[in-house]
């Protein structure tokens, strides 16, 4: 395939039009529209249709867009890592969801760069889906999820930490440090996770598991920040890792409610590319830390 049409075909699909890759690349119209043509008759299948002003990708020209943008991420990556080989410095790009860039991650990424001052760190906040994305395209060394469903099949996932969950209330709430059945949670106003979120998901899952209703909507909170700061007003019951309220409920600030034979945890995973064959130290570094708190 030409490198040369592709990289002007993804730069065409990313900015939405011949006009303006042609601007970004310094190109003719008629020389990008050409590279375009070249491309389709190479493949034996069309890449764009026109929409309006703009273009429209054809199934394959998602395809290949998609394929080409990781190309030439990684080509991009390869050409930063010889960089730093040759020039003996590290950096280390690193996406998150919420919880462990929150409440794992910042202490042993801090004693990691006491110790070696030299490197230098990039961390990102994303959820789940956008921590995969930038793996997949090279835009990140790896990623740190908290979740229980798997996503694309050229990603790995290892298991390094288990999180403890709790339902936490206020400390004037009627079951605040009580023992319940999980069927009386049903009835309780809960403070609900946005969708997608993979704290929404443990909560539904637990339910389902004990056959029990969902407890009642009070309300839905973007954030788990956002939730614990409505329980701490005196509102309603949330689920919450334990990591994110355990010195609120050390200074009586929130409370929680223990459910009987219901251990609730998730799992921390590292996510990582599957041809990725080489371990960083530093991924060596936190495993061990990590192992400690298990």
């Amino acid at each position: 395939m030409n490198l040369h049409a592709l990289r002007i075909f993804t730069n065409v699909a990313k900015l939405g039009g011949i006009t303006a890759a042609a601007n970004s690349m310094l190109l003719s119209q008629p020389a990008v529209t050409i590279q375009i043509r070249k491309l389709e008759n190479e493949i034996g299948a069309k890449l764009i249709e026109g929409k309006g002003r703009g273009i429209q990708l054809t199934p394959e020209g998602k395809f290949l867009y998609e394929q080409g943008m990781r190309l030439f991420y990684l080509e991009a990556q390869i050409d930063e890592k010889l960089g730093k080989f040759l020039a003996k410095e590290d950096k280390i790009h690193i996406a998150s969801s919420y919880i462990p860039i929150n409440y794992i991650l910042p202490p042993i990424i801090a004693k990691y760069k006491l110790a070696h001052p030299q490197i230098e760190f990039f961390v990102s906040l994303g959820n789940v889906q956008s921590v995969e994305e930038q793996v997949l395209n090279y835009e990140v060394d790896f990623g740190f999820v908290v979740q229980s469903k798997f996503g694309h099949e050229d990603l790995q996932f290892e298991k390094v930490l288990d999180i403890p969950f709790w339902f936490i209330v206020h400390p004037s709430h009627p079951l605040a440090n009580q023992t319940v059945s999980i069927y009386e949670l049903s009835n309780e106003d809960f403070i609900y996770r946005e969708r997608g979120s993979s704290t929404l998901d443990l909560l539904e899952s637990i339910f389902y598991t004990f056959n029990a209703p969902l407890p009642k909507l009070g309300l839905q909170m973007q954030g788990l920040h956002e939730s614990i700061k409505v329980v701490e007003a005196g509102y309603g019951m949330t689920l919450a890792p334990s990591y994110s309220v355990d010195e609120s409920i050390a200074n009586g600030k929130l409370a929680q409610v223990y459910v009987e034979q219901a251990a609730i945890q998730q799992s921390l995973f590292i996510c990582s590319r599957k041809t990725d064959l080489m371990e960083q130290p530093f991924l060596q570094y936190l495993k061990t830390h990590l192992n400690a708190l298990n």
